[in-house]
């Protein structure tokens, strides 16, 4: 039985050591099959960081173009001067950037010391011939006509100084109509893919009084207290006469009575 017992602790710690033997012996093995070398780094991530960046600036570089040209288009550059299109194609309409039209309080400038600053665009996709000119007028309520600008016809701004026109046409305090107009003129049929003549926007001129001086002539501080005297001194004479005719009336009554 001794033997027997000595036989299988000698054969359990065989097996033992084999076992531990062939698990360090596999764990080696699964160790350096998973540990990356340095070759295999460079080649897995530096391809993918260059590629990251390069697309980063490629990303930059297009969304700033697209800003730039969305923000600073002009949709006149580019097309031809005159053209016959068929008729599914609208005229094109002006836009006003400044100053903002608004019908109940209309942009308000003071004659003689404001400057004006026309700004517009125009659709792009329906604008299909530039103007060879632009031409900015005001008429006032009054059917008088002030012409500001003619600008050429890829221009989008405009200006007008209102504290040196000139003194044979001066600007009357009113409402106006700010026409725009091509070579064509402001009673131009709208025509497919042509600008055609905009009057939408209206401005409203002001001017203030003179300052009068209390020793001007036209400064009377006591032309209400004459205007009294005055009329008492003519209500004299009526009330007079009217006391006469009462007591005639009177005296008339009684000797009939």
């Amino acid at each position: 039985m001794q033997i027997k017992k000595s036989i299988k602790r000698e054969v359990s710690q065989k097996i033992d050591s084999f076992l531990k033997q062939y698990k360090s012996h596999t764990n080696i093995y699964f160790i350096h099959q998973q540990q990356p070398t340095s070759s295999d780094i460079d080649i897995m991530t530096a391809p993918s960081a260059m590629s990251n960046t390069t697309a980063l600036a490629i990303s930059s570089y297009t969304r700033s173009n697209l800003t730039q040209s969305q923000h600073d288009p002009n949709p006149f550059v580019g097309k031809p001067n005159w053209a016959s299109l068929s008729n599914d194609i609208p005229p094109a309409s002006l836009s006003w950037k400044k100053p903002i039209p608004n019908h109940s309080f209309p942009p308000m400038y003071k004659v003689g010391v404001s400057n004006m600053t026309f700004e517009w665009t125009v659709d792009a996709k329906h604008l299909k011939v530039q103007p060879e000119s632009l031409t900015i007028a005001l008429v006032h309520s009054q059917k008088q006509t002030w012409t500001a600008a003619v600008v050429a016809g890829m221009a989008t701004t405009a200006y007008w100084d209102l504290a040196h026109l000139p003194a044979s046409s001066p600007l009357m305090v009113g409402y106006y109509t700010v026409w725009v107009y091509d070579q064509r003129g402001p009673k131009a049929f709208p025509s497919p893919g042509w600008l055609m003549p905009d009057s939408r926007l209206v401005v409203a001129m002001y001017s203030t009084e003179a300052y009068v001086d209390r020793t001007d002539a036209m400064f009377c501080p006591t032309c209400h207290l004459g205007g009294t005297r005055s009329l008492r001194a003519s209500m004299v004479p009526l009330l007079f006469t009217f006391s006469l005719a009462m007591l005639t009336s009177v005296i008339m009554l009684s000797s009939l009575l």
